[in-house]
C-alpha cells in the first residue's frame, strides 16, 4: 500500500482523511463491539425482505429494479433512516425504480433474488446471519461475509458501522470513484490500499474540491454505493482486510446506520448506468459549454464592460473560438475584488449589462457569473446567526476563515435567499442582463466546524458536512434554476467540490491546482475518476491555477491541446497579466507564435469535432457513460487497463494520452489495445493493437497523442468560433478503413433542458467500402431541411472511383473545397492516403430511411480537373480579420474587411507554367453598394478596383473574377480595400485560363 503511514502527508493530500483521524484509527476503525446475532423470523413484501435476528437486530434487502439491492441494517430498538434522509440517490429512485424479490428459505438460509435473468441473488445465512451477494445468472460470488467477516457496530457509543466481507478473489481489482483534494488521484486502481474522499477539516487552503462519491467499483463486475454522508473510508486489501465503514466521530445525536446498494453489471459500462439511474443522471450543458471558457483572471484591474467587448473583438479577430466568458470577480458590485464585492453587476465597471448582452447574443458568447462564499453577509438580505438566521452557531464557525459568511446550506431559507439574490441581480429574464452558467466558489474551506455542530435540517456537521456541496447545487438548480427559469434554457453550475447525486444538480471543478505537469498527471487521473462516479463534465483550470508565467510547453500541452481534448475547456490561471507580463495571461492572443498557433489548431479540431463531442456528452447524460473513459470502462479484465491510467479513450474512437513532460522527442508508451487497428490521428499511420507491447510514440512538445480505431466514423461540422454559427447544413465524416463501423448522431436545439432531437444513423461497410447516411430520426427547433455530405475514407492504398446513391462517377478534384465549389466531386489525398467525396446538398427527409450511400463507382479514379483553391482566412492579413458568423463559406472561415482603405489579404501560391489564369474569388456583400478591391500581382496592380457588387444578404455567396498574365513559381496575389470596407473574402480559385 502507498498510503500508508509511513508517508502520511502524502496520504492525507490524496485521500482526504486528516492526519489526526489517520493516527487515531492506524488504519482500521474502531474494535467491533457488536455483530449479527441468528436468524429470529423473516418477512416480505414483494420488493423487501426484513430479517429479524434473535438480539432484535434487523437487516432489510429491498430490490431497485432487477440489478440493484440495498441493504441496511439496523440495531435493536431501533428504526430504519427514511428514505428522504440522504440525498445522494434521486428521490425519484425510490420508488420509481420499482423491483420484486423472491425468497426462498431451506431451513439453512434465505435465498432472495431480483426477477431479471442476469440480476443478483442474495444469501441469507441464518446462523448467524451472514449475507452474500452473487451474480444469478452463473452463480459467481461477488462480494459476501462468512464467519469471522460480517457487518459490525463498533466505536466509542457505537459511533462507527463497518461492512467487511471475506477476502476479495483472486485477482480482483478496485476502483473508488471520485477524487481527494484538489482533483488530485495517484492511480485509478486501489486494489491493496485504504482510501478515503471525505471533506475537510482544516482551516486552510490546502483541502479544496474533493469530489464525495461513495462508490466503488470491481473488476468482476460489481459496484457498491455507501448511503451515507458520514465520513466513509474504504479498505480494498490492506493487511488482507476488504471493508468499509462509516464514522460518526461519536457526537451527540444519531447513529450512523449501515445502508449500501449492491450493483451487477457485470460490465463497467452497466455500472454506471445503473448507479446514474439510482443517484441521478448528468445533467447536461448546454451545447455552448462544451465551447472554449475564457476568464479575466489574469486581468484582475482592468476587465470591465469595454475590456470584455475589446478582448473578445481581438480574440475572435485573429481566427480563435470562444463560446462563455467566465467572469470572476471584477463585475461584482463593491471592490470587484475577492473581498469586499458581491453578486451584482457593477454599476461603474458595467454600466449596461443589458446592452452587453445585446452584443454578446449577435457574438454567440454566453456568461458565467461568480458567486464567492465569503462575500455572503454583504449580499441583500443576508442574516447572521442560526435559523432565523442563515448560518450556524457563531462559536461552531470561530474556526473558518472569513466566518461573518457562512451559509447553512441545510437550510431551505438559505437556500431560498441565496437564489432569490441570483435571480434579482442578474438571472431574472426581465432584466435581460448576461447570465447563463453559475460558478459557485470556496464551499469547501468550512473544516473547522466542530463535529458536533448542530446544523439547519437537525443533523450534526459530523453527518451533514459531506452533503454540503448537494445542498448547494439544489439550491441553485432544482429549487432555483428550474423553478424560475424553466426548461427553455439549461444551466450550467458548477462548485468546488462535489457530492454524490449533485450531479442531477449541477457539475464541479478541481479547485485552485497548481501548474505542474505532476499536478497533471493527478488531474488526468482524477477527471477519469469523476467520470466514474458520474460526474462526467468535471472541469480543471487549464495550465494549473497557481503558477504564472506557466512554460510555453505547458501552455502547449495542457492549456491547449489537453484542454481541447477534456470535457470542458477553459483555460483559467491566478496572477496579473499587467505585472507579471502578457504570457502570464491564459488568452492565447496574449502568447507567442508557437502557442497561439497551436491553440487555434486545437480549436479547429475542437469545433470541427463538435457533432462527435455533443454526441458523447448527451450519452453521459443519458447512461452515466463517461465522455472520457478510464481504459478499465472497455477493458475491465486485463490488467493494462488499470496501469495504463494517463490515457483515455474519448468517447468510442479516439484513444487519447496526453503529454505530462516538457520534454520534446521523449518516448512515450501507449497502450494499443489488441485486436483492432488504430491510425495515428496526426499521420494517419497504422498499428496493430497489442496486449504484449506498449506502442513507443516519439513526441512533439504540443502534438497531444491520439489515435482512432479502425471502423470510426467521426462526424465534423465545418469550424465555426461559437457553437451559435456551426452550420449543421454541413457534415463532414471522416471514416477510418479497416473494420465495418456504426455511430448514432445525436443533434438537438443545444439550449433546452428537454428539446427535441434527432439521432442520425451512420455506418460503414468496410468490405464494400460503403457509408450509409440515414434520415435523422426525430427533428428539432433549427434542424437543417437540406445537407451537403463530406466522406474521408482514411488508409486507402489508392483511389478509387467513387458515386453518390446510383448516381454517375463523380469528378475528380485538386483538393476538397474545389469539388465543394463545384457542387460534388472527389479529392485524393496522396500524402495522407485520404479519399474525399462531396455530395450534392441532399433533402433532409424525416422517419428514418436512407439519406445518401457513398460507394465506389466500379470505375477507375478520374484525371483531375478544375482550379486550386486557397482559402482567405489561412492568407496573410492587414486590417482583415477571420470570421465565421456568416454561414456557407469553404474552409475555417473568411477574411472579414472590417476597416476601410488599406485593410488587405495576401495569398501565395505557386503557379506551374506561366501565362494568362483566371483568378475567382468568392466572396459576400451584404451591404448595399460596390465594394471594389484592388488587386495586385507580386505588388503588380492588375485591377485598381476589382468590382465586388452587393450579393443580397452576407450568408449569400457570388464569385468575381479577373483574367490576368501570373509568371511560373511563387507568385502573391493581394485585394486591398480602396476607400471603403471590402466585403468577406472566402477563397481565391487559381485555373490557367481555358483550362
Amino acid at each position: 500500500m502507498t498510503e500508508h503511514l509511513h508517508s502520511r502527508r502524502s496520504f492525507l493530500r490524496t485521500s482526504g482523511l486528516a492526519v489526526g483521524a489517520v493516527v487515531a484509527r492506524q488504519n482500521a476503525a474502531p474494535p467491533a463491539t457488536e455483530t449479527l446475532a441468528e436468524y429470529a423470523s423473516h418477512t416480505t413484501d414483494g420488493r423487501s425482505v426484513t430479517v429479524t435476528s434473535t438480539s432484535g437486530q434487523r437487516l432489510r434487502i429491498t430490490a431497485y429494479g432487477g440489478h440493484i439491492v440495498r441493504v441496511r441494517y439496523a440495531r435493536s430498538g431501533e428504526t430504519f433512516f427514511a428514505d428522504d434522509r440522504y440525498e445522494m440517490v434521486d428521490p425519484a429512485s425510490h420508488s420509481g425504480m420499482g423491483g420484486r424479490l423472491g425468497v426462498t428459505d431451506d431451513g439453512t438460509g434465505l435465498t432472495v433474488t431480483t426477477a431479471p435473468a442476469d440480476g443478483l441473488r442474495v444469501v441469507v445465512r441464518k446462523n448467524p446471519l451472514r449475507v452474500a451477494y452473487y451474480r444469478k445468472d452463473d452463480g459467481t460470488l461477488l462480494a459476501g461475509e462468512d464467519a469471522t467477516h460480517s457487518m459490525s457496530w463498533g466505536g466509542d457509543n457505537n459511533s462507527v458501522v463497518r461492512q467487511t466481507f471475506a477476502p476479495a478473489a483472486a485477482g480482483e481489482r478496485f476502483v473508488k470513484a471520485g477524487h481527494g483534494f484538489y482533483g488530485r488521484a495517484p492511480r485509478i486502481d486501489r486494489t491493496g490500499e485504504i482510501v478515503a474522499h471525505n471533506y475537510g477539516s482544516v482551516n486552510d487552503r490546502s483541502q479544496q474540491s474533493p469530489a464525495i462519491v461513495q462508490l466503488y467499483l470491481s473488476s468482476r463486475g460489481y459496484a457498491i454505493f455507501v448511503n451515507t454522508s458520514f465520513d466513509t473510508t474504504f479498505n480494498f486489501g490492506n493487511g488482507g482486510v476488504y471493508e468499509f465503514w462509516a464514522d460518526e466521530h461519536n457526537t451527540p445525536g444519531v447513529r450512523p446506520q449501515m445502508d449500501y446498494f449492491v450493483l451487477q453489471g457485470p460490465r463497467f459500462a452497466k455500472l454506471l448506468d445503473r448507479y446514474t439511474q439510482l443517484t441521478g443522471r448528468p445533467r447536461l450543458p448546454r451545447l455552448g459549454i462544451f465551447g472554449l471558457q475564457m476568464s479575466d483572471k489574469n486581468f484582475p484591474t482592468v476587465s470591465d464592460q469595454n475590456w470584455w467587448v475589446t478582448k473578445i473583438t481581438d480574440h475572435r479577430g485573429r481566427g480563435f473560438p470562444l463560446d462563455l466568458q467566465v467572469h470572476d470577480n471584477r463585475w461584482r458590485a463593491g471592490s470587484g475584488d475577492w473581498s469586499g464585492s458581491w453578486f451584482e453587476f457593477d454599476a461603474g465597471r458595467w454600466p449596461d449589462p443589458a446592452g452587453f448582452k445585446r452584443w454578446a447574443d449577435e457574438q454567440g458568447v454566453i456568461t458565467s457569473l461568480d458567486y464567492n462564499r465569503n462575500n455572503s453577509n454583504l449580499m441583500a438580505g443576508w442574516v447572521a446567526g442560526p435559523p432565523p438566521g442563515y448560518s450556524f452557531q457563531a462559536s461552531d464557525i470561530a474556526g473558518v476563515s472569513e466566518n461573518q459568511s457562512v451559509p447553512d446550506w441545510s437550510d431551505p431559507a438559505a437556500r431560498a435567499w441565496v437564489w432569490k439574490v441570483f435571480w434579482d441581480k442578474a438571472l431574472n429574464p426581465a432584466l435581460a442582463f448576461p447570465g447563463d452558467a453559475l460558478w459557485l466558489d470556496e464551499p469547501d474551506e468550512l473544516g473547522p466546524i466542530p463535529y458536533a455542530a448542530l446544523t439547519a435540517n437537525g443533523m450534526r456537521w459530523s453527518e451533514l458536512r459531506n452533503a454540503y456541496f448537494l445542498y448547494f447545487l439544489k439550491a441553485t438548480g432544482q429549487e432555483g434554476w428550474d423553478r424560475g427559469i424553466g426548461p427553455g434554457r439549461r444551466p450550467w453550475i458548477f462548485s468546488r467540490g462535489a457530492t454524490a447525486g449533485q450531479q442531477r444538480y449541477g457539475h464541479f471543478w478541481s479547485g485552485d491546482t497548481q501548474s505542474t505537469y505532476d499536478e497533471m498527471r493527478q488531474q488526468i487521473r482524477g477527471m477519469l475518476n469523476a467520470g466514474l462516479g458520474g460526474f462526467p463534465y468535471g472541469n480543471v483550470d487549464g495550465g494549473g491555477h497557481q503558477g504564472n508565467p506557466i512554460p510555453a510547453d505547458m501552455y502547449r500541452n495542457w492549456v491547449a491541446a489537453w484542454g481541447a481534448l477534456s470535457p470542458i475547456w477553459r483555460p483559467h490561471g491566478y496572477g496579473d497579466a499587467l505585472v507579471l507580463g502578457r504570457k502570464a495571461s491564459r488568452w492565447p492572443a496574449d502568447q507567442d507564435p508557437s502557442e497561439s498557433d497551436e491553440f487555434l489548431r486545437y480549436g479547429r479540431l475542437r469545433y470541427t469535432l463538435m457533432p462527435y463531442v455533443y454526441t458523447i456528452a448527451h450519452t453521459a447524460h443519458a447512461t452515466g457513460l463517461p465522455m472520457a473513459r478510464a481504459m478499465i470502462i472497455e477493458h475491465q479484465d486485463n490488467p493494462l487497463a488499470y496501469a495504463h491510467d494517463q490515457q483515455y479513450m474519448w468517447g468510442p474512437s479516439i484513444l487519447v494520452m496526453p503529454l505530462t513532460t516538457g520534454t520534446d522527442g521523449a518516448t512515450q508508451p501507449v497502450w494499443l489495445p489488441a485486436g483492432e487497428t488504430w491510425y495515428d490521428f496526426w499521420s494517419d499511420a497504422k498499428s496493430a493493437g497489442s496486449d504484449t507491447a506498449d506502442k513507443a510514440y516519439v513526441t512533439r512538445t504540443g502534438e497531444i497523442i491520439m489515435y482512432v480505431r479502425a471502423g470510426a466514423i467521426l462526424p465534423r461540422y465545418r469550424y465555426a468560433q461559437s457553437t451559435a454559427y456551426l452550420d449543421k447544413t454541413h457534415l463532414e465524416l471522416d471514416v477510418y478503413t479497416g473494420a465495418d463501423g456504426s455511430f448514432a448522431l445525436y443533434e438537438d436545439d443545444g439550449v433546452s433542458e428537454k428539446p427535441a432531437n434527432s439521432v442520425t444513423g451512420l455506418s460503414f461497410g468496410n468490405a464494400a467500402l460503403a457509408v450509409t447516411i440515414g434520415h435523422p430520426a426525430g427533428t428539432y427547433h433549427g434542424a437543417p431541411a437540406q445537407r451537403r455530405y463530406v466522406v474521408r475514407l482514411h488508409g486507402l492504398s489508392a483511389p478509387v472511383g467513387m458515386r453518390v446513391d446510383g448516381g454517375p462517377a463523380l469528378e475528380a478534384f485538386a483538393g476538397e473545397i474545389a469539388a465543394t465549389l463545384n457542387g460534388s466531386g472527389q479529392a485524393w489525398d496522396a500524402a495522407r492516403k485520404i479519399l474525399t467525396v462531396v455530395t450534392p446538398p441532399i433533402p433532409v427527409g424525416g422517419g428514418g430511411g436512407v439519406a445518401a450511400t457513398i460507394r465506389p463507382s466500379g470505375q477507375p479514379f478520374p484525371a483531375v480537373t478544375g482550379p486550386n483553391v486557397f482559402s482567405a482566412e489561412d492568407a496573410t492579413r492587414g486590417g482583415a480579420v477571420v470570421g465565421t458568423r456568416h454561414p456557407g463559406y469553404t474552409g475555417n472561415g473568411y477574411a472579414d474587411f472590417v476597416n476601410a482603405s488599406g485593410d488587405f489579404v495576401e495569398w501565395t501560391v505557386t503557379v506551374a507554367t506561366a501565362g494568362s489564369h483566371t483568378l475567382t474569388f468568392r466572396y459576400a456583400n451584404g451591404g448595399s453598394t460596390d465594394r471594389p478591391l484592388a488587386i495586385a500581382v507580386n505588388d503588380s496592380t492588375v485591377a485598381a478596383a476589382q468590382s465586388f457588387p452587393p450579393t443580397g444578404a452576407w450568408p449569400a455567396w457570388r464569385t468575381s473574377t479577373l483574367t490576368t498574365t501570373l509568371p511560373a513559381g511563387t507568385v502573391r496575389i493581394r485585394a486591398t480595400a480602396t476607400g471603403a470596407s471590402g466585403g468577406n473574402l472566402d477563397c481565391l480559385s487559381v485555373q490557367r485560363a481555358g483550362g
